[in-house]
């Protein structure tokens, strides 16, 4: 079976944002069922100015309401924001708590990704990957599973999608998080959209381990990608026209995994490995 993981995101409208007070705008919330009942965004700032997802501001601050009923916020100081929409819950420890996963951008440095774990009455990032170095230069998750089959799960990132499309997936030791694989040619973003999820996490080939679908660098196809053993393409398949918008998982007749892929011009293609 797949160790894979399903984050639920609500888009909600002015009821909700009324009682989140500094929610962002594009406010969009993750729900758990562990010990993190719900997460979200906060605190909009223009500090950073790399506006990279169609607003002209970044959040400041992360909040999480706990199964308890706390709310606790990890704010950030002057020199970093959240340059993100949509945090993730994951067990990534396998502890059976939740931690919460989100893009953390250094005004001199650039983007990182960030775990945060709740420590007692507080937020902690309790690790980070490298920050790519350069200031304006972000990344886009693309998935948690367990991509390598080890039954811990894992977080997969393109790293530049507007420039570079490198694919790279970290998991998470007692050390801090550690790069178990990597490979080019991918893209997961337009620049300046809000559509962050270009990719979809399935057992395309049937072997009990997590693959990820996602665009080529140019997003005119999609490319089907395996880490069990090893990094290796399984298919790559020609789009009509580049992929733009958030992508759907569904299932064929026979129960296999197809990616519904949003096009240019808000067209829709079904496509299976």
């Amino acid at each position: 079976m797949v160790a894979a993981l399903c984050w639920l995101v609500a888009q909600p409208g002015a009821a909700h944002a009324e009682s989140r007070p500094g929610a962002i705008e594009d406010l969009r919330i993750a729900r758990g069922g562990k010990n993190i009942a719900e997460a979200w965004l906060a605190e909009p700032t223009a500090r950073y100015r790399h506006f990279v997802l169609g607003a002209q501001y970044e959040a400041g601050s992360l909040r999480a309401r706990l199964r308890d009923g706390r709310t606790l916020t990890l704010r950030l100081p002057a020199t970093s924001v959240l340059e993100d929409r949509i945090p993730r819950l994951a067990d990534l420890d396998g502890d059976g708590t939740d931690e919460i996963i989100v893009v953390h951008s250094h005004v001199d440095r650039g983007a990182a990704l960030a775990v945060v774990g709740v420590r007692g009455d507080r937020l902690e990032i309790i690790a980070e990957t490298p920050p790519i170095g350069v200031p304006h230069r972000w990344l886009n998750p693309a998935g948690i599973a367990d991509f390598d089959g080890d039954g811990r799960l894992d977080i997969a990132y393109v790293q530049m999608p507007h420039a570079l499309g490198r694919l790279r997936v970290w998991t998470l030791r007692p050390e801090g998080l550690a790069e178990i694989a990597s490979i080019g040619d991918t893209s997961n973003h337009v620049l300046g959209s809000r559509s962050l999820g270009l990719s979809v996490v399935a057992d395309f080939d049937g072997d009990g381990v997590a693959d990820l679908a996602i665009p080529s660098f140019d997003r005119r196809s999609l490319r089907f990608i395996a880490f069990n053993g090893g990094v290796r393409e399984l298919a790559r398949k020609a789009l009509p026209s580049p992929a733009v918008s958030d992508f759907a998982l569904e299932r064929d007749g026979a129960g296999k995994p197809v990616v519904v892929v949003g096009l240019e011009g808000g067209r829709k293609m079904k496509v299976g490995l």
